[in-house]
């Protein structure tokens, strides 16, 4: 003990680094404890049918899909290309609609500053500063876009 003492006098630095590193270790072991009740259930992906001509936009990325999750967020994820210009990517089913309508910035072909908009009835359009939308035309990505059902 007279050790600790002379250690904690000499580097008070080193005695709160210490008693941090104990600290998270214990946390972290409680944190385990009270999530280890069952197992999680996995996520299931709902696809999303492209429409106005929209298609699949390929490069490797998911196709469009949706779930909602345990705290009843909305997540997105995949792309799309090609589709008419003004008109509803897809329209997200009744269960999975926003209680308002949402805006959010999202990634467009040639990181042209773009845009997304879900309505209440489910209808989800993208548009980008250009006069003819031809950024998302040529590539919108979905991915890690979400928002509450609330």
């Amino acid at each position: 003990m007279s050790r600790l003492r002379s250690l904690i006098g000499q580097s008070p630095a080193i005695a709160i680094a210490t008693l941090a590193l104990v600290l998270s270790f214990v946390g972290g072991a409680t944190a385990a404890t009270v999530s280890g009740h069952g197992t999680k259930a996995p996520v299931v992906w709902h696809q999303l049918t492209l429409t106005n001509g929209w298609k699949y936009g390929g490069f490797g990325s998911f196709h469009a899909a949706y779930y909602v999750d345990a705290s009843h967020i909305v997540h997105l994820r995949g792309s799309a290309r090609i589709g008419k210009a003004s008109k509803p990517v897809f329209t997200l089913p009744s269960r999975a609609r926003p209680g308002h309508a949402i805006s959010e910035i999202i990634y467009a072909s040639g990181g042209i500053a773009a845009a997304i908009s879900i309505g209440t009835n489910g209808h989800v359009s993208v548009f980008d500063q250009t006069d003819t939308d031809s950024a998302v035309r040529d590539f919108t990505s979905f991915d890690g876009l979400s928002f509450s059902l609330g």
